[in-house]
């Protein structure tokens, strides 16, 4: 059980390092960034470490928000919302320089919903990466990266494939998580 849960941990503060290593090199410390699917707002508090001043995490959960809250008081620049990513509208979809995702596509991917939910979510984040500019990070460790490329691609171009660790096994060589960054592409009104 240790062992376990060594690796599991291990794992994904690997993922999050390697989201804050890219982050830092990418993106200007005044951008807003947007954590989706924040839970504790852990990812949020590494950037801010870091130097990021615009931050929000966003969770439908409101014990994770309350949580984010309480553990993150040193850095009262994170902002916190409790909100249903696949059913927000209005005001409430803010436009970002980089939306990440750490593993709120792969929870919605496993849902009874998921094909009509792994849509809503695309057409929620293209709404909410500023389109000059902006990137979707996304970490996932139940998608390949040919996988979600192809999913994404009607609506994102992918601008990096991030290097992770690689195994092989039955001769297929596959990835321990896939970590794509993509950027958003202007979509075209009809008669246009």
């Amino acid at each position: 059980k240790q062992w376990y849960q060594r690796r599991v941990r291990g794992f994904g503060e690997r993922t999050e390092q390697k989201l804050v290593n890219w982050l830092v090199e990418n993106v200007e410390k005044d951008k807003p960034i947007v954590d989706i699917g924040t839970g504790n707002g852990h990812l949020l508090t590494l950037l801010a470490e870091e130097g990021f001043i615009n931050l929000t995490g966003i969770d439908y959960a409101a014990s994770s928000v309350s949580l984010a809250r309480a553990v993150n008081s040193e850095f009262p620049h994170i902002q916190f919302l409790c909100q249903n990513v696949l059913e927000a509208t209005g005001e409430a979809v803010q436009r970002h320089h980089v939306c990440v995702d750490k593993g709120t596509y792969d929870a919605i991917s496993l849902s009874s919903s998921s094909a009509t939910d792994r849509i809503a979510y695309k057409n929620q984040i293209h709404s909410r990466v500023n389109p000059e500019g902006g990137y979707f990070l996304l970490a996932s460790v139940n998608w390949t990266v040919e996988e979600l490329t192809n999913f994404y691609s009607d609506l994102f171009t992918v601008h990096q494939v991030l290097p992770c660790k690689q195994f092989t096994f039955g001769g297929v060589t596959g990835r321990d998580v896939s970590i794509v960054a993509f950027k958003p592409t202007v979509r075209q009104l009809a008669g246009s």
